[in-house]
């Protein structure tokens, strides 16, 4: 079983009120590192910093979060209940408590700036950076996320959003493999493979969608100057 979601910043302080409102016996902590203590408080950073991001606020020298900070966070608890023998709610509360440290200190920004450049290091060393994708791959994962979208929610705004998207990309990809030369049908073929590529890079376990930097592909798919879609 995969350790608990990347918890919210609220269910974070939550965890931790409660359990300093409802004292219980305390765990066993004699095998917990600095080491695991080092990546226990990364996590609480990433969960900070990757709440500030959902809401806007892009921190000087933080990476996109929501994705390599969800993996960083799932993969240390695991990690840590087996390593330290402790329960996956230990590490709960300490992670609570290291969020709750971070909001507490004296100076909150300035302690949260101190541990960008270490939990960084920390981040790529365990989580890969993501993949910025070109257009092809682009408008395979927009076709690929309306899919599952419209399996899940059906034809929502949302779900025409990411349809309108991939057509776009597949559009302009199109239009830049006629331009290099080939003709209409190989250009077709191509967007079509890409789109097969994806699909088999998820069903051979190589990362699919989830290695990719997204956000790209939204920055590739935006109207150019002074025309629409």
């Amino acid at each position: 079983m995969r350790f608990l979601a990347f918890a919210s910043l609220a269910a974070l302080i939550s965890a931790s009120a409660l359990q300093a409102a409802s004292p219980t016996l305390a765990p066993d902590l004699s095998r917990l590192t600095d080491n695991h203590r080092a990546a226990l408080r990364c996590a609480a950073a990433f969960a900070v910093v990757a709440t500030e991001q959902a809401s806007g606020d892009a921190l000087d020298g933080w990476p996109p979060l929501a994705v390599r900070g969800k993996q960083f966070f799932a993969d240390t608890g695991e990690r840590i209940t087996q390593e330290a023998a402790i329960s996956r709610e230990a590490v709960r509360d300490l992670i609570a408590a290291e969020v709750r440290a971070l909001q507490t200190a004296a100076d909150p920004d300035a302690a949260l700036s101190a541990l960008t450049k270490p939990c960084v290091v920390r981040l790529d060393a365990a989580v890969p950076p993501l993949v910025v994708p070109d257009l092809r791959r682009c408008a395979a994962i927009l076709d690929l996320a309306y899919e599952d979208m419209h399996a899940r929610e059906g034809l929502t705004p949302a779900a025409r959003d990411l349809k309108t998207l991939a057509s776009v990309l597949a559009s302009r990809e199109r239009e830049a493999l006629i331009a290099a030369g080939r003709s209409g049908d190989e250009a077709d073929r191509i967007v079509s493979e890409g789109r097969d590529a994806m699909l088999a890079e998820a069903a051979d376990g190589k990362g699919g969608i989830e290695k990719y930097d997204i956000a790209h592909c939204y920055d590739l798919a935006k109207p150019a100057e002074k025309s629409h879609y």
